[in-house]
């Protein structure tokens, strides 16, 4: 039997969402040559202390990324104000950086945002399926930060999609991409907490194998020491996130919304563990009760965004994956109100920090900063209002 025809409807989605991928590759482009090297136009942006990270190790001092002087000196050093950027990835993160140095810093941001934003498009593509416009359109703002910062929020969605892909074909392999997520581990805490529910002991053995070869790579690479100056570096984050160091008001996790609202950081960080284990308990439980495996695999997801004190709105882009897996599930059982809320809610959560950081973009330094300390976290808010709806609407019967 021949395969019907597509409707008018259906060519003008599949069109509108081929524009809006062709869009986000040209704003790429775009940016890569409105900063073609470190410092241009007195900016750096997230994906520079990427490239810095990988010129420390060229110059074989790969464990100063670590020191918050040494950052600070030669990220002032190439803009002339102060604010720095720490560096906390682990070090198997490093590995990836070292590679960016051998393009000029233009090409290379290119480079690197390009391919991961098409392996997380992908992944999208094939979880979504015909809803792939609508879960890009809630996106968007995320997914603007992240094409401008150069942020690595592409490749963590694109491992945390592959998983579920994997994951959904009953694959050992899925273990693979969750392993790799070690480059930013509190990702994963979900997606393992998933797999041990299922008793998916091949998955989490691959897991294992991988986070200890990527481990003894990056000693080999760069020196046991390492792991010493990696430590140094998070308790160093640690102190500078209780001192409000970081711009709380662009952080969407519990520990920012309670801090913003002059909650003590010790109160706050218990909170923010409390609720990460109970989503992890929450997801066995539904994968215990026999709930769909597409939405316990949503449950782990957005579950991603629930652990660490430390997330970001461009964070906001691993969420879609959760979205693409139960975007069938929210079409049967949300009418336009509820859709145009959920929109509204993710836009908060994925934008509103990076709007208000813009509208004060051309203030001093002090005055920024004072005024991100008493700036409410706003996308945190949002982020949770949107999880309890998502729970509500889940529960509804589906129409007809």
């Amino acid at each position: 039997m021949a395969n019907p025809k597509p409707t008018t409807a259906t060519r003008l989605l599949r069109i509108a969402t081929i524009l809006l991928v062709i869009a986000m590759f040209a704003k790429i482009l775009e940016f890569a040559q409105l900063l073609p090297t470190l410092g241009a136009r007195n900016t750096l942006v997230d994906f520079d202390a990427f490239y810095i990270v990988g010129q420390l190790f060229w110059d074989g001092r790969i464990a100063d990324a670590y020191d918050v002087t040494v950052m600070a000196q030669i990220q002032n050093a190439l803009v002339g104000h102060n604010g720095f950027m720490p560096w906390t990835y682990p070090p198997q993160f490093d590995l990836i950086t070292l590679t960016l140095p051998a393009l000029p810093r233009g090409v290379a941001y290119a480079v690197f945002t390009g391919l991961t934003l098409a392996a997380y498009l992908a992944v999208l593509a094939r979880l979504a399926g015909p809803a792939l416009l609508w879960v890009l359109i809630a996106l968007a703002p995320a997914l603007y930060v992240t094409l401008t910062i150069g942020q690595n929020a592409f490749l963590t969605g694109a491992l945390m999609g592959l998983f579920c892909v994997l994951s959904l074909r009953g694959a050992s392999m899925a273990g693979l991409p969750l392993g790799l997520l070690v480059i930013k581990p509190h990702l994963g805490f979900g997606l393992a907490a998933h797999a041990l529910a299922k008793g998916r002991w091949a998955v989490i053995g691959w897991a294992l194998a991988v986070t200890v070869m990527s481990s003894a790579l990056a000693a080999w690479a760069f020196g046991g020491d390492i792991w010493a100056a990696f430590l140094a570096g998070a308790e160093q984050a640690g102190a500078a996130l209780r001192t409000d160091f970081y711009p709380i008001y662009r952080m969407t996790s519990i520990y920012a919304a309670l801090h913003s609202l002059g909650t003590p950081p010790s109160v706050a960080i218990w909170a923010q563990g409390a609720l990460g284990l109970l989503a992890c308990v929450l997801i066995i439980l539904a994968v215990r009760r026999g709930l769909p495996q597409h939405q316990t695999l949503a449950m782990a997801c957005f579950t991603a965004a629930l652990v660490s004190p430390y997330l970001y709105d461009y964070d906001m882009v691993v969420i879609g994956i959760a979205l693409a897996l139960i975007a069938a599930d929210l079409r049967a059982r949300t009418g336009a109100l509820d859709r145009v809320l959920l929109l509204g809610l993710f836009w908060v959560a994925g934008g509103l920090g990076m709007i208000h950081a813009l509208l004060h973009a051309a203030e001093p330094w002090e005055v920024r900063a004072a005024i991100a300390r008493e700036t409410p976290s706003y996308g945190a808010f949002a982020y949770l209002i949107a999880l309890v709806l998502i729970t509500r609407i889940l529960r509804r019967p589906a129409r007809a």
